[in-house]
């Protein structure tokens, strides 16, 4: 029985892996956090780096000035940034991507970006710097701008929003936190039949869209520190709903002791936990390829499990 339960677990932590390794670092509960992305066309050839000039001195991890740490990015363009004459209420906060010179790239800041900002280009070469004309303003929590450097215009920014790609990035979200906690439940509280993994996920689909709703009223109208407050506050809403449905509702296997609350206490830390491992820079095509990865791995996974238990069976 040990030698089976130890099986299950390596076989749930393997399919976790490798969702890991097939993204980068969505957050707690996969629920959408803010980010930025800005699509960079420029002149080939030559090294740039890029930051946001907030508009806080104070931004989640983010602070001005900032001290400089390794992991950064090279200490060259690090310097350059924090000695930018920034306008007046605008700040670098420390986070910045480097480019070695390629036609197209793509600059994310996924956790904790700044609300209003100027985008700052840097050119590593010469040693010029390039600024938007206007700050602008996240307009949703993947908010996407095209950014053009020309020389003679010099630096442009355009809105690159598309509704049906945010909805699809929710829509992965969920799919990711759904398909976790009910393999949490198959694995290690027997919780695999068609009654139970119903209800496991209406109350997971019921609960990740009132966290997704409040945490894009929140980002968006609340600000960085009532967001957080609100986030929190829905966190323990969502356990707290989960637990006392499970408790009630949820039918327990036949001969095993029933531990509801354990069940929605533990599969809500480990959606937290692999959330913020993933989280940091992740855009919305990696989301969605994470809730695809987690769909081949919810139907195959058994699929390849009686593979392999009747290989088993034949030697």
């Amino acid at each position: 029985m040990k030698k089976i339960f130890r099986k299950k677990i390596f076989a749930f932590f393997l399919s976790a892996l490798l969702v890991l390794a097939l993204s980068l670092p969505v957050f707690a509960d996969m629920g959408p956090k803010p980010s930025v992305t800005l699509k960079l066309y420029y002149t080939p050839g030559q090294r740039y780096a890029v930051t946001l000039l907030g508009n806080t001195a104070l931004n989640g991890p983010w602070t001005a000035p900032a001290d400089y740490r390794e992991r950064m990015g090279s200490r060259e363009a690090w310097e350059a940034f924090r000695n930018y004459p920034a306008p007046e209420g605008y700040y670098f906060l420390g986070y910045f991507q480097e480019y070695p010179g390629t036609a197209d790239e793509e600059f994310v800041w996924g956790y904790y970006p700044p609300n209003k900002f100027y985008v700052l280009l840097y050119n590593i070469e010469t040693g010029t710097f390039y600024r938007s004309e206007e700050p602008v303003e996240r307009y949703a929590f993947s908010s996407e701008w095209q950014v053009l450097l020309d020389s003679q215009d010099g630096l442009r920014v355009y809105h690159n929003r598309n509704d049906s790609d945010i909805l699809s990035s929710f829509a992965a979200r969920v799919l990711i936190t759904l398909i976790l906690e009910l393999t949490w439940g198959i694995l290690l509280f027997g919780l695999h039949g068609p009654a139970q993994r119903a209800l496991i996920g209406k109350v997971n689909l019921a609960t990740q869209i009132i966290l997704n709703l409040g945490l894009c009223y929140g980002t968006l109208y609340l600000g960085p520190m009532w967001g957080n407050f609100l986030y929190f506050a829905l966190e323990v809403l969502v356990f707290s709903v989960e637990a006392f449905v499970y408790n009630r509702y949820l039918p327990w296997p036949e001969g095993k002791k029933p531990h509801p609350i354990l069940y929605a206490l533990t599969a809500n830390l480990l959606s937290f936990g692999i959330g913020l491992e993933l989280n940091t820079h992740c855009t919305n095509t990696q989301i969605r390829l994470i809730g695809l990865v987690c769909l081949v791995l919810w139907y195959a996974g058994p699929w390849l499990c009686r593979k392999l238990r009747k290989v088993q069976n034949a030697q």
